[in-house]
């Protein structure tokens, strides 16, 4: 079940205060944040926090996630067509049967990402 309070910041496009919410989140120990066949396409999200995040089947089609920090999430089949992952982190994240024509890699960090 994706998480209410996660997604009314993400369609807001605020970066501060989901990734505020997110540190506040690990401090009680809670750490993958469940966004699965969530719609989040378009949206600006430069330079969030979505480590170890659950994004499998989300259309982030032509999303801005410029900086994103992207490490261990699960990102399963999920439509990333136009994507912009420029200096986004994707170490160790799983992107098996992910669309990802046209996403945008310069500079991105995938050391050990499944499926690119």
């Amino acid at each position: 079940m994706a998480n209410n309070e996660a997604l009314k910041l993400l369609k807001k496009q605020d970066v501060d205060g989901f990734n505020k919410w997110v540190k506040l989140r690990r401090n009680k120990g809670k750490k993958a944040i469940d966004l699965d066949d969530q719609n989040l396409s378009g949206l600006r999200l430069r330079w969030i926090d979505l480590k170890d995040a659950h994004l499998n089947g989300c259309n982030l089609r032509n999303a801005d996630l410029k900086g994103a920090n992207l490490k261990r999430a699960r990102l399963r089949q999920a439509d990333l067509r136009g994507v912009n992952f420029t200096e986004a982190n994707l170490t160790e994240a799983d992107l098996r049967r992910a669309k990802l024509k046209g996403a945008k890699l310069e500079r991105a960090i995938i050391k050990k990402a499944k499926g690119i």
